[in-house]
């Protein structure tokens, strides 16, 4: 019987070669050396490196989703714009520099990007974003655009949104100046990227609701 520690073992290990090496630099027996243990055993559990990035890349999206509440504070009376900026803040969340002084948060980033733009992307990787996204985001962008009911304005409107702020997770791969260094400049981000967006929303809602 297989020996369900190695499995976790070497997952724990690829997760920590393939973020500093990334892909194609990583070999089988870097993780091998890392995870102490055999090849047999990486084949067997995962099957092959591949396999193996992406359940280290679906273990990465899961800790990002999971390791900020995108509705933190928010109550049955809370407005349309606290539950905006609640959903802004856990998305920022996942970008903050200063509980992660070896930013490996920020390779993981880079690496997730990556993968999401490339031809073979396995969008199963990024279902528990879209989830969220669709249940938080899709509903806030809705309300703040009502009584539009163009589902085509909506679409749009909620690409815009998400566009927004994932253009800020890109700028900081290249852009120090995007980090997110404190908690003082995660509570700004929050409430810039709030004022932002519903002001865009808002925008949008005026110009096509007279037509």
């Amino acid at each position: 019987m297989a020996d369900p520690n190695t499995k976790e073992r070497i997952l724990e290990a690829a997760s920590r070669v393939f973020c500093e090496k990334g892909f194609k630099a990583t070999t089988v027996r870097d993780i091998c050396a890392e995870a102490e243990a055999n090849v047999a055993a990486i084949n067997y559990h995962f099957g092959d490196k591949l396999k193996l990035y992406h359940q280290v890349l679906k273990l990465w999206m899961e800790e990002m989703m999971t390791g900020a509440d995108r509705q933190q504070g928010i109550t049955d009376i809370s407005t349309i714009e606290e539950r905006l900026r609640a959903y802004v803040y856990g998305e920022f969340r996942s970008l903050c520099t200063y509980d992660d002084p070896e930013k490996r948060k920020k390779k993981k980033i880079r690496l997730l990007f990556e993968e999401y733009v490339s031809e073979d992307c396995d969008p199963e990787l990024f279902k528990c974003h879209d989830e969220i996204d669709g249940e938080l985001l899709t509903p806030i962008v809705r309300e703040i655009l009502a009584p539009i009911e163009d589902e085509n304005i909506i679409q749009q409107a909620h690409i815009a949104v998400s566009g927004v702020l994932v253009h800020h997770f890109l700028a900081i791969i290249h852009y120090p100046e995007g980090e997110i260094e404190s908690e003082e400049k995660l509570e700004f981000m929050a409430d810039y990227y709030t004022t932002f967006i519903t002001g865009s929303l808002k925008a949008i809602k005026e110009k096509y609701h007279a037509q």
